[in-house]
């Protein structure tokens, strides 16, 4: 099982304001290029309204990619996820292409359809239509990989390419991600894998990883899953509770505000919820984040494999909020140590 992890570029500076920090983004990658780590992952976003603008994400995900391929040696990196309904899908399948070209092997281009307004806003693209968006650009996407051309006729228009023969065999993986069932089945018909949420249950989780794997084995194609979670360790589980507890709540407060992220199926608990500062940590840490010393993080990994069959656990163990980029570096070295070796022959 491989044990990947998901960036930060921005951080608070001295008085408490975000700024991009890239002495850190490359500090965190180095770290983890060192350490054993398979992959890391860095997202996008384009607006600056509420839920945009609590993040960690900056704008340009392939270009983000493309400094810590050049700034690291062996770690593959992962657009999660570009925002496929806002841009044209050829030009997200060419720009992949040309990045996996120049560190062959080592760029993969995840895509998803995005949920917050601000961010479809910002290119004038109607959220309504982010549904048609995905499917169609990830219908082209495939055409392009393929080496099939397509005429697209809305919402996205134009005559899909062939792919450039001088690329020669240095073709990206494509990956989706999906917190629905439809999102799921497109991600088992159009890319070579799925990313789940990080903040819903593994339970419910792995209700969609059944639909997932059952679609791919219609299909005659492998699964591939990549489990995300919110992540903390220490040495005890109480010291992971005290360094990361008041993140991982705050993050799990945002992911309640943005919307449609708790169910009373999976949380009963969220019919007493009236706003999110009602939510406490002993809610949502239950069969949701990896938080604990690394015997409880084995213990959760290992009972993860007969739930959802992950072939990659993302971890995001650094918020733009905290913890310092120092704690986060030994939780990172506590990884390294204890988990990648203990699971890489699961």
């Amino acid at each position: 099982m491989k044990i990947s992890f998901a960036t930060t570029l921005v951080g608070l500076d001295a008085r408490g304001e975000r700024r991009w920090n890239v002495d850190d983004f490359v500090a965190e990658i180095q770290a983890g290029d060192r350490l054993g780590f398979y992959g890391a992952y860095t997202g996008e976003r384009r607006g600056r309204g509420p839920a945009s603008g609590k993040t960690g994400v900056a704008y340009s995900p392939d270009l983000l990619c493309s400094l810590g391929l050049a700034r690291t040696e062996s770690l593959v990196f992962n657009s999660h996820v570009t925002l496929l309904p806002i841009h044209h899908p050829v030009r997200v399948v060419q720009d992949a292409c040309v990045v996996n070209s120049l560190f062959p092997g080592r760029f993969r281009l995840g895509v998803g359809a995005g949920y917050t307004e601000d961010d479809f806003r910002a290119f004038g693209v109607s959220r309504k239509e982010r549904g048609k968006r995905m499917e169609q650009g990830l219908q082209a996407i495939r055409a392009f990989l393929d080496g099939r051309t397509m005429t697209m006729d809305g919402p996205f228009y134009g005559e899909v390419p062939e792919l450039d023969p001088a690329m020669g065999g240095h073709i990206p993986d494509v990956l989706a991600g999906a917190w629905s069932e439809p999102g799921v089945l497109r991600a088992a018909r159009y890319t070579d894998g799925w990313f789940t949420g990080p903040i819903r249950t593994v339970e419910a989780e792995a209700e969609l990883a059944r639909l997932y794997r059952a679609e791919c084995e219609r299909l005659g194609k492998p699964s591939r899953i990549v489990l995300m979670r919110e992540a903390a360790i220490a040495p005890t589980d109480e010291q992971a509770r005290q360094v990361w507890g008041q993140h991982l709540l705050d993050y799990a407060r945002i992911y309640y505000e943005r919307g449609g992220t708790y169910e009373e199926r999976w949380d009963p608990w969220v019919a007493d919820v009236e706003s999110a500062d009602d939510i406490t940590l002993d809610m949502v840490l239950p069969d949701r984040f990896l938080c604990g010393s690394p015997d409880t993080w084995l213990e959760s990994i290992n009972s993860w494999r007969t739930t959802i069959q992950p072939d990659e656990i993302l971890l995001r163990l650094r918020y733009y909020y905290g913890p310092s980029l120092q704690e986060a570096l030994h939780a990172m070295e506590l990884v390294g140590r204890e988990i990648i070796p203990a699971v890489a022959t699961w």
